[in-house]
């Protein structure tokens, strides 16, 4: 079993097999809570910038809880798109594995990154949550998911890197204004929901 231990400000809490422990996720949600009360007036006049869905995966501060509000991935629900790539990559990075139809598993390898939400990447996102110890282990990425692999996030750096430190290798994307870009054969594209290449 692999274990992922780095520095508080490296971002990442120590492992011990399967499970981890694991500090909160959003530190600035207790700062919501606190000014909830004088918001709510504002509130019902406000409009609701996201009512139409997540456009992009962003993110702003340390990189460490930038993924815990994402929308969800799955095999019908932004399924063929950049957020998926950007998914993809994670799972490349932790040797995810993924079972066929005969229950043998297989690692899921660089060619299998292919922004395409199939059940490839439904079954090693199983086996991925199953092994970071989540509640729901169903193979859809939502935000117990995503929050779960932003623990493993570390930047930004220097022009807008972040890294994530997988089991298996570390893997970089870059965060420019807020927003998250994945290498799309090659090329940095943004991590888009609704857009593949």
């Amino acid at each position: 079993m692999h274990h992922r231990t780095t520095d508080h400000r490296g971002t990442h809490p120590a492992t011990t097999g399967d499970t981890r422990t694991r500090r909160p996720h959003r530190l600035l949600a207790a700062a919501v809570a606190v000014t909830a009360s004088a918001g709510l007036a504002l509130a019902a006049t406000a409009p609701l910038a996201q009512a139409a869905g997540p456009h992009v995966v962003d993110g702003s501060g340390d990189a460490y809880n930038d993924w815990g509000d994402e929308g969800t991935l799955s095999r019908h629900s932004h399924a063929h798109s950049n957020a998926t790539w950007l998914w993809q990559s994670v799972l490349y990075a932790d040797g995810a594995k993924w079972r066929d139809g005969n229950g043998v598993r297989h690692t899921f390898t660089k060619s299998d990154i292919d922004g395409h939400y199939g059940w490839k990447t439904a079954s090693a996102t199983k086996w991925w949550q199953a092994r970071e110890d989540l509640e729901d282990v169903d193979g859809v990425v939502g935000k117990e998911t995503f929050g779960a692999a932003d623990d493993f996030l570390s930047g930004p750096h220097a022009n807008g890197h972040v890294d994530y430190t997988g089991h298996v290798r570390q893997i970089a994307f870059k965060r420019i204004s807020g927003t998250y870009y994945v290498k799309v054969h090659g090329q940095w594209k943004k991590a888009a929901y609704n857009r593949l290449g």
